[in-house]
């Protein structure tokens, strides 16, 4: 969905432009992110489909992609801007989303952010009227961090974006390897029909009201979820309960396999050790192992996660009947957004879990104020699925 925008040159050290990207660009994008590893203990790319933007479309209202070609067309480096709505302080605002930036070995070290990211940023506060964007880095990414996050003399000439730390979070992943005892709980969780489409949208837009750039969710928004996410049905929603019939939790595991699948590209460190203890545990149970270099991992995300009281009783009765479908349905994980420090993160006792920490900064142009209330508070509005 990029728009006419100006070329920036890359350097005068050769041909590279930085520009929007065009639909004959999509082969060689999806190429690019599957090509090029994020750094971590487990390195991870990602494959894209049909289109890299397809993913874009299922919670963005607008996005601008930028690609670094050559004077050949050979993609060297790709990024996207993508725009929704989120509460802050009461009101809705534009929020947006920095992802997907890739570089390959051609396009790093010429100075493509100090030369692009201001201009790029600017063009889209213009044309859609947002101050504030959001972007995940892995902690481990050392270098990404150094590179994007660092300011220097000469990228705050250049009016280079700025960071601003907000929340750093674990990456959790419940594996399903081992079975589970039930346990009592005073919530009852069952699987959604379509008679809770609305009491579901209200419980979801009033946790989203509770922390900044949560996703507004009017009843129309989330039956245009349902229409649109492939595979998310109103089935799909595990709801709790409290005693006396409310609506106290949901959460829908989904997976996000039509529109990205994530391929495992090297285990290295503590993750060695954690492929080795699983693959052991799966062969004794008759589980399915973890995929090896190359392969992609089965797994649901837990979106659509809500527990307004901070209550971990009732994420945990949650937890366990996500836990129970998904192991029934042999995938080799659950993948929920843990922030640091959360009251609900008790509910995670006892779950075999890796933790891969990240970091969600915000992004502004260096003459935006950031509003008090960004800096405090509960986790931002960030469905990791979408990412």
């Amino acid at each position: 969905m990029s728009r006419s925008a100006p070329v920036i040159a890359a350097g005068a050290r050769s041909p590279l432009v930085v520009r929007p990207a065009r639909p004959e660009d999509d082969a060689a994008r999806r190429e690019l992110l599957a090509s090029v590893a994020m750094d971590a203990d487990l390195s991870l790319s990602i494959r894209r489909r049909p289109t890299v933007d397809a993913m874009y479309a299922l919670h963005a209202a607008a996005w601008d992609s930028w690609v670094v070609a050559d004077d050949a067309g050979r993609i060297e480096g790709m990024g996207s801007v993508l725009v929704r709505e989120g509460w802050l302080d009461g009101r809705i605002v534009k929020v947006g989303y920095l992802g997907d930036l890739r570089l390959s070995g051609r396009a790093e070290g010429r100075q493509l952010l100090d030369r692009a990211y201001g201009p790029i940023l600017e063009a889209a506060r213009a044309r859609y009227g947002c101050e504030y964007w959001l972007t995940a880095i892995i902690a481990s990414n050392a270098r990404a961090r150094r590179a994007l996050t660092v300011q220097t003399e000469r990228s705050a000439r250049r009016g280079r974006p700025r960071y601003t730390l907000l929340r750093e979070f674990d990456i959790r992943l419940l594996h399903l390897v081992l079975p589970r005892r039930r346990e009592r709980s005073l919530v009852h969780v069952r699987r959604a029909t379509e008679a809770d489409i609305g009491a579901i949208a209200a419980l979801l837009d009033a946790d989203a009201r509770a922390r900044p750039f949560g996703y507004p969710m009017p009843e129309r928004e989330l039956r245009r979820r349902l229409g649109t996410w492939p595979g998310l049905g109103i089935e799909s929603f595990h709801v709790a309960e409290n005693r006396a019939g409310v609506l106290v939790g949901v959460v829908a595991p989904w997976d996000a396999a039509p529109v990205k699948e994530t391929v495992v590209a090297e285990y290295s460190g503590a993750m060695k050790r954690v492929r080795l203890l699983h693959d052991a545990a799966a062969l004794a149970l008759g589980r399915p192992r973890l995929p090896a270099p190359g392969e992609a991992f089965r797994y649901q995300y837990l979106t659509h996660l809500a527990v307004p009281s901070g209550d971990p009783v009732v994420l945990r009765a949650l937890l366990a009947s996500a836990y129970e479908g998904a192991r029934r349905e042999r995938f080799h994980f659950l993948s929920a957004c843990a922030p640091v420090g959360d009251p609900l993160d008790e509910a995670y006792k006892g779950y075999l879990a890796t933790n891969l920490r990240a970091q969600l900064h915000l992004v502004t142009l260096p003459d935006t104020r950031i509003p008090e209330s960004l800096r405090f508070g509960k986790m931002p509005g960030f469905e990791m699925a979408l990412v």
